[in-house]
């Protein structure tokens, strides 16, 4: 249910964001950005206490 929310409230703000033209182009591109880096940060965070579980 909290996906389907989250799904919702994305869509509002792509339309909301869709009206500010290249503004909000500049937005989304950043959130989807920020998103991706903040993904592949906790894919090494996980990758890196794997490694330190393995040694020991």
């Amino acid at each position: 249910m909290f996906l389907f929310f989250l799904i919702i409230v994305s869509g509002v703000v792509g339309f909301l964001l869709i009206g500010l033209q290249e503004i909000g182009m500049i937005i989304g591109f950043a959130i989807i950005v920020g998103c991706l880096i903040r993904g592949l940060y906790l894919l090494h965070e996980i990758n890196r206490k794997l490694d330190r579980e393995k040694v020991e």
